[in-house]
């Protein structure tokens, strides 16, 4: 467990109950402070990163397969994502091409492409060329930003 302190918090005290509120204001920067001592992406730098892909909240959610208010609250610092979304996350700023692979598995999904995919490749004409094409992912996948470091 950490220890986070957010200096000047303003806060309202019920007399009758003891519970006490606390305003918008401090509510997101308590909410900010969490995420920065557990090391994750912040609000503004999801909602950044939402801009730049050019999509709305919704289709953030439904890009990332999230329940339809969980990018909106993410971005919103109601709540903040867990370790495991963050890394996720954090591969897709990466690689850009992984938000594009995200979006055909979405119109898949959806059965954009479903048909399209059938009518276009209901097999692979040319073998040879298939595996190529394989070898030149390999080799991306070992030489490009995943790979792993050598000692």
């Amino acid at each position: 467990m950490r220890e986070v302190i957010v200096p000047d918090i303003k806060k309202e005290i019920c007399d009758s109950c003891g519970e006490y509120l606390l305003d918008p204001e401090s509510e997101n920067r308590i909410s900010a402070a969490q995420r920065d001592a557990l090391g994750l992406l912040s609000a503004e730098q999801l909602a950044a990163f939402r801009r730049k892909l050019s999509k709305t909240q919704e289709e953030m959610s439904d890009l990332l397969g999230l329940g339809k208010k969980t990018w909106c609250r993410w971005e919103s610092n109601d709540h903040f994502q867990n370790e495991s979304s963050d890394r996720y996350l954090r591969l897709l700023m990466l690689a850009p091409s992984n938000v594009r692979a995200l979006e055909t598995i979405e119109s898949w999904k959806h059965g954009i492409a479903r048909e399209l995919l059938a009518a276009s490749f209901p097999f692979v004409r040319d073998i040879q060329a298939a595996q190529e094409a394989g070898k030149q992912f390999d080799a991306m996948l070992l030489n490009g930003p995943f790979r792993l470091a050598t000692r």
